[in-house]
């Protein structure tokens, strides 16, 4: 193998890869970078950790085809410190040589037979395929995916339930103290309803790619894996296609429809950006898992109070429907709801301060944010 390219897209395809190398490599080979230089003058660079994969591909000058694995980190350092110009790469016997300028480095490759398949082949005849605009998803997907646990003994929670049917995308993801449910529209889908759960570390690395990109998502479903096609290109330097692909999550998600209250009596209308800014304040008095209380009235007030560090307290205008009572709330939890909201105004609706809150835009449909109050002693 030996090609030549500008190392600005030699750097974008590596970075965009790279990030799909565990830290938790199960096998050597695995803490690699695949790199296959084609006749046609694409160099593909790919990673997996055999659950995420990310593969996508530059324009170059290919003097010889071939395959090399190198290691993955190690190669991204050095290609990241490399100055800005043409990069030359060519791999001998266990080695590759990368020039640039008159600088010359030699890495030890790992094994390429002993590397998997990529599973990102186009869909068999009973895939389920769905396009959809990518600015949508990413945004979708930066509403929902900071819901999913990081809990591993509760594996299911990890992941975002995808609910596919025609011409509809509903994501939903929770950790048992918040759920957030997004609905976009796409093009395509099955002839019924299908459900699958996809982690949501694949998710947060899919909607990275996406941000900025603009351009359509194509997504295809087969019986254990999920690839998206992002025909962009993924990053800048990109010749082609980038692809990014991901096994399900085995299991059953919860019903989280039985879980969304058909409305509340209170309801709470605030500007966003100032209740963002008042929780963030008042929420560095609530230390050690404290809440921060809500009451809510004719206008709201956000408190919150820590033993032996301090107390703070902010009023804001509000509109309200309802009887005065008080709430609590992790700060932090309804911080990313209420961030996650795109309208200027939300609105709170609560029964009480013991049944789960509802985090909606000023009339937005397309999202919703189920909060679990604090019990206060």
């Amino acid at each position: 193998m030996k090609f030549r390219c500008e190392r600005d897209d030699l750097l974008g395809a590596v970075q965009f890869a790279s990030r799909a190398i565990s830290n938790r490599a199960t096998l050597p080979v695995l803490s690699g970078l695949r790199i296959e230089a084609n006749e046609t003058g694409s160099v593909g660079v790919a990673a997996t950790d055999l659950e995420l994969t990310m593969q996508t591909a530059l324009q170059a000058g290919v003097d010889e085809p071939g395959l090399g694995v190198v290691p993955g980190r190690l190669f991204n350092e050095i290609v990241r410190n490399l100055g800005s110009g043409q990069v030359s790469l060519a791999s001998g016997e266990g080695e590759i040589e990368i020039a640039s300028g008159r600088g010359h480095f030699r890495v030890r490759t790992l094994m390429p037979d002993d590397y998997p398949a990529l599973p990102v082949e186009e869909g068999t005849p009973d895939s389920i395929s769905v396009e959809m605009d990518s600015g949508v998803l990413a945004g979708s997907l930066a509403q929902v995916v900071r819901s999913a646990s990081s809990d591993e003994s509760r594996q299911v929670l990890t992941g975002v339930l995808w609910e596919i049917e025609p011409g509809r995308l509903t994501l939903a993801a929770t950790d048992s103290y918040r759920l957030a449910v997004s609905e976009i529209e796409v093009e395509g889908g099955p002839g019924e309803v299908v459900k699958v759960i996809l982690p949501a570390r694949a998710l947060a690395e899919l909607g990275r790619a996406l941000q900025g990109t603009g351009g359509r998502v194509r997504t295809l479903v087969r019986e254990n894996l999920v690839t998206f096609f992002l025909t962009t290109g993924g990053q800048e330097g990109s010749g082609g296609e980038s692809v990014i692909a991901s096994r399900f999550i085995e299991g059953e998600f919860p019903n989280y429809r039985r879980l969304l209250p058909e409305g509340y009596p209170n309801a709470l209308t605030v500007d966003r950006e100032s209740l963002l800014e008042t929780v963030k304040r008042v929420g560095l008095l609530a230390q050690n898992n404290l809440p921060v209380k809500l009451r809510l009235a004719g206008e709201l007030e956000v408190s919150a109070h820590t033993p032996d560090v301090g107390e703070g307290q902010e009023v804001m205008d509000a509109e309200y429907r309802g009887e005065s009572f008080v709430i609590a709330f992790n700060p932090q939890f309804l911080h990313d709801g209420a961030s996650a909201l795109r309208t200027k105004r939300v609105v709170l609706e609560a029964g009480d301060g013991l049944k789960p809150a509802l985090l909606k835009g000023e009339d937005e449909s397309t999202f919703t944010y189920l909060l679990m109050p604090v019990r206060l002693s």
